[in-house]
């Protein structure tokens, strides 16, 4: 009794020292920046960014880490840092294998992180071109999300990122000596994955294991809804306004990922989704049936997205869905675990294009590029022409009352790179459907407290195209990325409503098989219908199917501004595009298939090694707007990194009198983002335009890119 007594009494002191030394490191081990580490001279030196703070090489002390988060060496392989001489070169990652090393990942700045065990270290040591290497010390492991939770005690569900799938067996019995619970486990091509329970004297341990590369909070997951609010109004029942029969013709297949559907069958559904849905699968281990009715109001709002004209029974649009029941925002745990296993199967089945209208991420760590936005990246790099659709979230909020939604509440995989990122403007009111539109100071049930001051508080909800939905959630990412890439409507929506579902997250009404849906799911939801079938009208007009960064850079390229949104300049809303509000704009649903209007479209799929460019030269005459987008599948980012683009594309526009233009707003190039748009207003000069294109650094190459130029 009195050993166990000591025992607890000794575990809590460690949990306090641990949390206290994470604290201390977090004060002192702020990231630096580049311009202030850089020293003036021949030979600039350059910190390695990471999400815990910076490491300086040339005078660096491991020392100044707190010691419980600090080893001295492997017993065997390991993960090192390792700073190369410049900018990384392809042929330097061959060399860095040869002696032994699994690179892992690319890190700001010229850093690789490597596992590799001493002999190999040895080796790399020696390699002319590498200038330190050091050891990845447990400190840089743990997310900032994680020692938040960790300072208030208790235990904690964690999701531990193992650098080797093969790893996972070994390290999970290593866990299970050591007194963790493992919950669950699984591995890809590019990683392992561990659920643990955890407790906050034993994250020091657990981060020394040589394996282990990241630890973050994990949650169930979330749904891109909310709490039902109660139902207004009266409406008849059967399909909504905009749903028709089902089309005939060669269907294109979208994957939707989300709560399930209906009852849990292809068979009994409402009839909106007759003959339209061509497969169910659970993750979670049941039948798939929609308890809460989100999955099946999603799918309902995808087909209404398959057409410009918004008009689900258009027959010359078919699609199909491929509805995969998560257990995100439903079950305890995330449900696949590794988002690879939904992506993958996916897309062994046929699809090209996937809806998470559910996510494996919570609200802990908004904005943040974590594990599964890692995953989704990795998918979309290997898989290039598979495009990935991600809800922005719905938390958006006016904290401070100023009036004005607040930023940098970006949910979950929207701050992965390769995804289409989709927030909400508000939509028209839906036809055919009676209800009384709320007020969003009115929504206390869906958000209470969110939107107390004017205007937002008596603002309606619907109605107002040139005005964001105030629930959206905005940008930018936590290491400054534009994000969402652009809004649909997520308010109005006519949709359908599952007889099965119990609760109806964010619907403002139902009536049977009618529903009213809100949310940035069902703005996603439109934006990915209408992706499935441009996929087959690009591939039409080009001869070859295209790749997501071609779907996005049409997609962003045609995007409208809605600066300054419907409270005009006085309470100004929304700036100009880009910006993290909406992204590069409104998503224009005709414009990527008016064919009159575009001047060049490349989709190079051998890309671009460091130092090479590529110059376009477009003769322009009558219109108004000249639009210029280059977008690319970046290579996946660590979740360690403090910086998440990896691979650097420049775009630059020379007009006819060789006055330049940067993107995205700016006045230098972009450093940042994977996506680059040029809008030039060219009313009255005519002549020729030329487009360059520069890769500064591609430690990862080589990198494919799609450019799009359209004259409006």
């Amino acid at each position: 009794m009195m050993r166990s007594r000591e025992g607890k009494l000794l575990r809590r002191a460690k949990a306090l020292l641990i949390v206290a030394s994470l604290l201390a490191a977090c004060t002192a081990a702020g990231p630096g920046s580049a311009a202030q580490a850089q020293e003036p001279g021949p030979s600039p030196r350059f910190p390695i960014l990471l999400a815990n703070g910076a490491v300086y090489p040339w005078d660096y002390d491991p020392g100044g880490l707190p010691p419980s988060f600090r080893i001295d060496g492997y017993r065997e392989a390991g993960l090192y840092l390792v700073q190369c001489k410049g900018s990384v070169e392809e042929s330097w990652l061959g060399e860095l294998r040869e002696a032994g090393g699994k690179v892992r990942g690319y890190l700001a700045y010229n850093t690789l992180l490597v596992a590799m065990d001493g002999e190999a270290r040895a080796q790399t040591g020696g390699l002319p071109f590498v200038s330190w290497t050091g050891i990845y010390q447990p400190y840089f492991k743990i997310s900032p999300a994680l020692q938040l939770r960790l300072t208030q005690g208790g235990e904690a569900t964690v999701v531990a990122l193992l650098y080797d799938g093969a790893l996972l067996d070994g390290t999970a019995q290593e866990l299970r000596e050591m007194g963790v619970e493992v919950l669950a486990g699984e591995t890809d091509a590019w990683c392992g994955l561990l659920a643990l329970r955890l407790s906050p004297d034993m994250v020091d341990e657990v981060a020394a294991l040589p394996a282990v590369e990241w630890l973050e909070l994990c949650s169930g997951g979330t749904l891109a809804g909310a709490p039902t609010p109660s139902a207004r109004g009266a409406a008849g029942r059967g399909c909504p306004g905009g749903f028709a029969a089902a089309p005939t013709g060669a269907p294109c297949r979208v994957a939707l990922a989300d709560s399930g559907l209906a009852a849990g069958s292809v068979e009994d559904l409402p009839q909106a989704l007759e003959g339209r849905v061509a497969s169910l699968f659970s993750f979670r281990g049941d039948e798939g049936a929609d308890a809460c009715g989100h999955g099946t109001a999603v799918a309902g709002a995808l087909l209404a997205g398959a057409s410009p004209s918004g008009n689900a029974g258009d027959a010359r649009y078919p699609l199909e869905i491929a509805v995969y029941a998560t257990g995100y925002g439903v079950t305890p745990l995330p449900r696949p675990l590794s988002m690879a296993s939904l992506l993958g199967k996916a897309y062994g089945e046929g699809a090209r294009v996937i809806l998470n209208g559910s996510v494996p991420e919570g609200r802990e760590s908004l904005g943040e590029y974590g594990i599964f936005c890692m995953q989704r990246d990795a998918f979309a790099w290997d898989h290039p022409d598979m495009t990935i659709v991600e809800p922005a979230g719905n938390e958006g909020s006016d904290a401070d009352g100023d009036g004005v939604v607040d930023r940098g509440n970006l949910l979950g995989g929207a701050a992965a790179k390769n995804v289409l990122a989709v927030g909400g403007s508000e939509g028209p009111r839906a036809a055919g459907i009676a209800y009384e539109v709320p007020a969003y100071g009115e929504l206390e049930g869906i958000f209470p407290g969110r939107f107390s001051a004017s205007p937002l508080k008596e603002d309606r909800a619907e109605g107002n195209l040139s005005g964001m939905a105030a629930f959206s959630s905005r940008g930018p990412t936590t290491d400054g990325r534009i994000k969402p890439d652009l809004i649909a409507a997520a308010t109005g929506v006519a949709t359908c409503a599952s007889p099965a579902a119990q609760g109806s997250p964010a619907m403002i009404y139902r009536d049977g098989d009618a529903a009213v849906l809100y949310g940035t799911s069902v703005a996603a939801a439109l934006v990915a219908g209408r992706i499935a079938t441009l996929r087959s009208e690009l591939a039409a007009a080009r001869g070859a199917a295209p790749s997501a960064a071609l779907v996005k850079a049409f997609l962003l390229n045609g995007a409208m501004d809605l600066y300054p949104g419907q409270y005009g300049e006085g309470s100004l809303e929304v700036p100009r595009a880009p910006n993290p509000v909406e992204g590069w704009g409104r998503c224009d649903f005709a414009a990527p298939a008016e064919r009159e209007t575009w001047l060049r479209v490349v989709d190079d799929t051998e890309g671009l090694r460091s130092g090479e460019s590529r110059v376009f030269r477009v003769e322009v005459g009558s219109g108004e707007q000249l639009r210029v987008t280059l977008a690319w599948s970046d290579y996946p980012s660590l979740p360690e990194a403090r910086l998440h683009l990896v691979n650097d594309l420049d775009l630059r526009v020379i007009d006819p009198d060789g006055a330049f233009s940067y993107p995205n707003g700016r006045t230098s190039r972009d450093p940042l983002n994977n996506v680059e748009r040029v809008v030039l207003e060219i009313s009255g000069k005519p002549g020729t335009y030329t487009l360059e294109i520069a890769a500064p650094n591609v430690p990862m190459a080589p990198q494919p890119y799609a450019l799009v130029v359209q004259l409006f």
